[in-house]
């Protein structure tokens, strides 16, 4: 018996641009086999885990990094 609460979907948003990178992959997959609806964040829908019978639905990356925002404001002198 699972321990999940299945009614919340997940979405998995990845850092990594790594398409053969196995600790989302894994996630999919065990969070699937809990009967829990997964969406995740994808390079490519033909990639591993875009393929995966478990993910409910893939969104795409955006094509080039978004530049980061500064931490702090700069100081006026």
């Amino acid at each position: 018996m699972s321990s999940f609460d299945t009614d919340v979907p997940v979405l998995l948003l990845r850092l990594d641009p790594d398409p053969f990178h196995h600790g989302t992959l894994g996630a999919i997959r065990s969070l699937g086999r809990a009967g829990i609806e997964v969406h995740a964040t994808v390079e490519s829908a033909r990639g591993p885990m875009g393929r995966s019978r478990y993910l409910h639905r893939a969104y795409g990356l955006p094509a080039r990094p978004m530049p980061a925002p500064p931490l702090a404001a700069p100081q006026q002198p």
